[in-house]
């Protein structure tokens, strides 16, 4: 890497233990080696990302190495996740002419299409829990290549152009080219697009791109916003934002287009009826896992609906203070993600893309420091108990994975607002 010799050891040393993560294979009964691969990864992301804190533009030699390390993690087995075994099998439903919505995995009727997939296709009692537009990628990746290893390459490629969109959007701001690079180099969006082929990088392209857009005019922001909620729902958040800075008729124009975009998606699907959103409340009433103040809650109030609803009201609360105080649309969208990260009781790994991305943009850097500890997360995969078929997560990961986000933005906060003068 041309820029100095520090940021060209950064490349080396993130390229190697990248290596390390691929020789290590099967990660679960690793898991500790791969998590402490993993921290060093971060740790050297983060130092090489802070190097170019003084520059503008990101160095070419950044984006070779980030090319570098997908196509490093790109060859390694989904085993953080099975998500994109679902994918796949969403897919193949499709193609055979049957509804995700109407039909959980274990359904009578999709006996025929069993086979080794569907054994490996997780929550198979649940109906899908993803938009319309997944849906649609779902069985075009089905169509073309029936694999998880497509899915991983168009993953890893959309996090590429989030790269992209997070250079134009730094040098836009002023932010430095240490956002962006931070992106580039750190191993959380390496792991969950290359690695596991997630939605997040699919949904966040247009989100980011929507952010670009939002100087030239709220329309075409509104049309990439609407897009990526369809793959994902929290790229919908940007429109609150959107419609606090416009007035009259732009304002109506603004729900009309996101309303035309959602109704053109869903129209197909109609016919599902009221099994849309079953999936999605399954995932609602039931899920939890590595939260933080959600636990908190829970063991204040006791009963874990009512502290779903009350996560729910703190996080609508929290969000519409933020527009009223903060009407940039990169500034809400940090507090409305990091809200839902904070308050949720399910916080996978990959969720921390969502506030991580806003977060670059406005030079946040705290969000980083989550996003490295959330790491620890992972070493769940080491204590599945095949006695109650769950995995067991050790007690003691959220106190060393939260706290240093509370330090880390104590101290960002002080170091911005102390005065620059005598």
């Amino acid at each position: 890497m041309a820029s100095s010799p520090a940021l060209a050891a950064t490349g080396v040393v993130c390229l190697g233990l990248a290596l390390g993560v691929a020789r290590l294979g099967e990660l679960g009964p690793v898991a500790p080696t791969f998590v402490l691969l993993a921290l060093a990864w971060a740790t050297a992301a983060c130092a090489g990302a802070w190097t170019l804190r003084r520059r503008t533009t990101l160095p070419l030699a950044v984006v070779v190495v980030a090319v570098l390390l997908r196509a490093v993690i790109l060859g390694t087995p989904p085993t953080l996740s099975d998500d994109v075994f679902r994918y796949v099998w969403e897919g193949r439903v499709l193609v055979a002419g049957y509804s995700p919505f109407e039909l959980a995995p274990d359904a009578p009727e999709l006996a025929h299409l069993r086979d080794a997939l569907w054994s490996q296709v997780n929550h198979r009692g649940v109906s899908t829990i993803y938009p319309p537009a997944a849906l649609w990628l779902f069985e075009g990746v089905a169509r073309v290549w029936p694999s998880p290893m497509a899915w991983k390459v168009l993953a890893g490629l959309a996090d590429l152009a989030c790269l992209g969109a997070l250079a134009a959007l730094a040098r836009r701001r002023g932010t430095g080219a240490w956002a962006p690079a931070l992106w580039a180099l750190h191993p959380l969006p390496v792991l969950e697009s290359a690695g596991s082929g997630h939605l997040e990088a699919l949904a966040l392209a247009p989100l980011l791109l929507a952010l670009l857009l939002t100087e030239r005019g709220p329309r075409a922001a509104t049309i990439a916003a609407a897009v990526g909620s369809l793959v994902k729902l929290l790229p919908l958040a940007l429109l609150a934002p959107l419609l606090r800075r416009a007035s009259g008729r732009l304002r109506l124009q603004i729900v009309l287009i996101a309303g035309l975009v959602w109704a053109l998606a869903v129209l197909p699907h109609l016919d599902a009826g009221l099994t849309l959103g079953r999936g999605f409340g399954r995932y609602y009433e039931a899920w939890a896992f590595n939260g933080s103040l959600f636990p908190l809650l829970e063991a204040v109030i006791g009963d874990p609906g009512a502290t779903r609803a009350v996560g729910v009201l703190l996080g609508a609360a929290l969000a519409a203070w933020a527009l009223w105080r903060r009407p940039d649309p990169a500034a809400f969208l940090l507090w409305a993600c990091g809200a839902l990260i904070l308050l949720s009781p399910v916080v996978h790994p990959w969720y921390l893309l969502w506030p991580l991305a806003p977060a670059l943009v406005l030079g946040a850097w705290p969000w980083a420091v989550l996003a490295s500890t959330v790491l620890l997360s992972y070493l769940v995969l080491g204590s599945y108990d095949v006695s109650v078929s769950a995995w067991l997560e050790p007690w003691w990961i959220p106190w060393l994975e939260y706290p240093p986000l509370v330090v880390a933005t104590a101290v960002w906060w002080r170091t911005r607002r102390r005065p620059s003068g005598p």
